[in-house]
């Protein structure tokens, strides 16, 4: 398997409290996988250890190779790992198609005179990304009016308008309607289907992670539980009773 991230050991302690214990996860390129477990099991802390926003305790990070354990947050996203955040990070006051810009020009930092290029450039990539996301006619909206399942949308788009290797969704589906849930795990599955791109997503809804996973990796209590396809995950009778609360 082709990896582009490996985590050896990777521990988190706050205090007396271990929030991540000894996590090692492989994750192949083009791979999309979830990875679910009751609330505070440490799935949140666990993304925070990868993308740079908290220093581990122990173990390493290892993304396409190289160790970048400890590194910056902007480092990190600069090699291509790229976060969406459970409540959307959008710009209200933008229309659609000037939050899908963002990225661009955080990515290009065209000089003033190049501009105009850049945008005759990228315009029709733009229109592609909102196609892909189910925003094309909303393209000259403001965000600020878009429902919250197409706010989530557009923040899954400007995280692929930024050209990532590795998409990392913390609970894409969080506030959605049943059929927003579903149109996004449509648009999750068909993204992977048709980019090489490694995704992993933390999510509760177990729906969800139904339509879109090929392997799922259990949390409980900052360590992995367990790993497998989502039947094998499904019938295990002790999973079921983590989220039941009735194992200890």
């Amino acid at each position: 398997m082709d990896l582009i991230l490996e985590t050896r050991g990777l521990s988190k302690r706050f205090g007396g409290l271990v929030a991540v214990d000894n996590v090692d996860i492989r994750l192949g390129k083009g791979e999309l996988r979830c990875i679910i477990g009751p609330n505070g099991c440490g799935k949140t802390t666990f993304f925070n250890l990868i993308t740079g926003n908290l220093k581990p305790s122990s173990g390493r990070v290892i993304f396409r190779g190289t160790d970048i354990t400890g590194w910056a947050v902007h480092d990190i996203s600069q090699l291509g790992i790229c976060r969406k955040f459970q409540v959307p990070s959008i710009f209200e006051g933008l229309t659609v198609f000037e939050n899908m810009r963002v990225p661009y020009y955080a990515r290009a930092k065209p000089s003033i005179f190049g501009r105009a290029q850049l945008a005759k450039n990228v315009n029709a990539e733009i229109m592609g990304h909102l196609e892909r996301v189910n925003l094309a006619d909303h393209a000259h909206e403001l965000a600020k009016n878009l429902a919250h399942g197409q706010k989530q949308w557009l923040e899954i788009g400007m995280v692929l308008a930024s050209r990532p290797s590795l998409m990392l969704l913390d609970e894409p589906t969080a506030g959605m309607t049943v059929a927003e849930t579903k149109l996004t795990a449509e648009l999750v599955r068909k993204i992977s289907e048709e980019t090489d791109l490694s995704i992993l997503v933390i999510e509760h809804d177990l729906s969800f992670v139904k339509e879109v996973a090929l392997k799922v990796t259990v949390m409980y209590k900052g360590a992995i539980f367990r790993e497998g396809i989502y039947d094998e995950i499904q019938e295990d009778r002790e999973i079921r009773d983590i989220y039941l609360g009735r194992h200890r």
